[in-house]
Protein backbone atom coordinates (compact mmCIF):
# COMPACT_ATOMS: atom_id res chain seq x y z
CA UNK A 1 0.00 0.00 0.00
CA UNK A 2 1.52 3.43 -1.37
CA UNK A 3 1.82 5.91 1.92
CA UNK A 4 -0.37 8.89 1.44
CA UNK A 5 1.30 12.17 1.96
CA UNK A 6 -1.27 13.87 4.20
CA UNK A 7 -0.95 10.55 6.57
CA UNK A 8 3.10 10.81 6.70
CA UNK A 9 2.69 14.62 7.27
CA UNK A 10 -0.10 14.31 10.02
CA UNK A 11 2.05 11.03 11.78
CA UNK A 12 5.28 13.33 12.03
CA UNK A 13 3.33 16.07 13.71
CA UNK A 14 1.88 13.77 16.02
CA UNK A 15 5.66 12.13 16.98
CA UNK A 16 6.76 15.58 17.34
CA UNK A 17 3.92 16.24 19.68
CA UNK A 18 4.54 12.84 21.27
CA UNK A 19 8.15 13.94 22.93
CA UNK A 20 9.22 16.70 25.29
CA UNK A 21 12.65 17.17 25.60
CA UNK A 22 13.66 14.35 24.46
CA UNK A 23 11.05 12.12 26.61
CA UNK A 24 7.83 10.65 25.27
CA UNK A 25 4.57 11.51 26.74
CA UNK A 26 2.43 8.84 27.22
CA UNK A 27 -1.02 10.89 27.38
CA UNK A 28 0.10 12.31 24.22
CA UNK A 29 0.65 9.12 22.75
CA UNK A 30 -2.64 7.56 23.73
CA UNK A 31 -4.52 10.95 22.48
CA UNK A 32 -2.68 10.61 19.08
CA UNK A 33 -3.60 6.70 18.74
CA UNK A 34 -6.86 8.28 19.29
CA UNK A 35 -6.53 10.00 16.16
CA UNK A 36 -5.05 8.05 14.56
CA UNK A 37 -8.17 5.08 14.91
CA UNK A 38 -10.53 7.49 14.04
CA UNK A 39 -9.68 7.18 10.58
CA UNK A 40 -11.27 4.76 7.95
CA UNK A 41 -9.62 1.48 8.95
CA UNK A 42 -7.11 0.70 5.98
CA UNK A 43 -6.01 4.50 6.25
CA UNK A 44 -5.88 3.74 10.20
CA UNK A 45 -4.19 0.69 10.12
CA UNK A 46 -1.31 2.16 7.72
CA UNK A 47 -1.18 5.49 10.13
CA UNK A 48 -0.60 3.34 13.12
CA UNK A 49 1.97 1.44 11.95
CA UNK A 50 3.70 4.52 10.66
CA UNK A 51 3.26 6.10 13.81
CA UNK A 52 4.69 3.17 16.23
CA UNK A 53 7.99 2.95 13.73
CA UNK A 54 8.61 6.95 13.98
CA UNK A 55 7.68 6.73 17.83
CA UNK A 56 10.76 4.28 17.66
CA UNK A 57 13.10 5.88 15.69
CA UNK A 58 12.93 9.26 17.88
CA UNK A 59 13.02 7.42 21.24
CA UNK A 60 16.29 5.88 19.59
CA UNK A 61 17.83 9.31 19.28
CA UNK A 62 17.95 9.95 22.43
CA UNK A 63 18.69 6.55 24.18
CA UNK A 64 22.37 5.68 24.47
CA UNK A 65 23.29 1.84 23.94
CA UNK A 66 26.77 1.06 25.57
CA UNK A 67 28.55 -2.58 25.11
CA UNK A 68 31.09 -4.05 27.04
CA UNK A 69 32.74 -7.23 28.33
CA UNK A 70 32.73 -6.40 31.69
CA UNK A 71 29.46 -4.56 33.93
CA UNK A 72 30.07 -0.77 34.06
CA UNK A 73 29.88 0.70 37.60
CA UNK A 74 26.98 3.58 37.85
CA UNK A 75 29.90 5.92 38.44
CA UNK A 76 31.44 4.93 34.60
CA UNK A 77 27.71 5.31 33.00
CA UNK A 78 27.11 8.38 34.86
CA UNK A 79 30.61 9.82 33.35
CA UNK A 80 29.80 8.22 29.44
CA UNK A 81 26.73 9.91 29.79
CA UNK A 82 27.70 13.31 30.66
CA UNK A 83 30.89 13.07 27.97
CA UNK A 84 28.19 12.09 25.35
CA UNK A 85 25.40 15.02 26.24
CA UNK A 86 27.93 17.60 25.38
CA UNK A 87 26.54 17.15 21.70
CA UNK A 88 23.69 14.66 21.94
CA UNK A 89 20.05 14.76 24.67
CA UNK A 90 20.11 11.46 26.26
CA UNK A 91 17.19 10.32 28.64
CA UNK A 92 17.74 6.79 28.29
CA UNK A 93 20.90 4.57 28.70
CA UNK A 94 21.09 0.83 28.03
CA UNK A 95 24.04 -1.21 29.07
CA UNK A 96 24.64 -4.89 27.42
CA UNK A 97 27.24 -7.36 27.83
CA UNK A 98 28.97 -8.78 24.78
CA UNK A 99 32.26 -10.87 25.73
CA UNK A 100 32.67 -11.40 21.71
CA UNK A 101 34.11 -7.46 21.32
CA UNK A 102 37.25 -8.62 23.85
CA UNK A 103 37.61 -5.58 25.04
CA UNK A 104 37.02 -2.09 25.13
CA UNK A 105 33.50 -0.70 24.09
CA UNK A 106 30.61 0.34 21.17
CA UNK A 107 28.74 2.86 22.14
CA UNK A 108 25.52 3.70 19.84
CA UNK A 109 23.29 6.65 19.85
CA UNK A 110 20.40 6.70 17.31
CA UNK A 111 22.07 5.90 13.66
CA UNK A 112 25.48 6.43 15.45
CA UNK A 113 27.96 4.09 16.47
CA UNK A 114 31.29 4.49 17.71
CA UNK A 115 33.33 0.92 17.46
CA UNK A 116 36.66 1.06 20.40
CA UNK A 117 36.17 -2.55 20.86
CA UNK A 118 39.14 -4.80 20.15
CA UNK A 119 37.45 -6.70 18.18
CA UNK A 120 36.45 -3.66 16.18
CA UNK A 121 40.08 -2.68 16.00
CA UNK A 122 40.95 -6.34 14.32
CA UNK A 123 38.47 -5.68 12.14
CA UNK A 124 40.29 -2.63 11.07
CA UNK A 125 43.45 -3.56 10.31
CA UNK A 126 42.17 -7.04 8.62
CA UNK A 127 40.15 -4.75 6.00
CA UNK A 128 43.73 -2.39 5.90
CA UNK A 129 45.29 -5.52 4.94
CA UNK A 130 43.23 -7.10 2.48
CA UNK A 131 43.12 -3.61 0.21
Amino acid sequence: MKKSKLIQKTVNKLVDASFKDGRMLEIQVFRSIKVLKSLPSAEAIQALSEYLKALKRKEREHTMCIETVIPLSPTQISKAKKIVERKYLITKVLVSINPDILGGFKLRIGDQIWDESVLGKINQVKEAITR
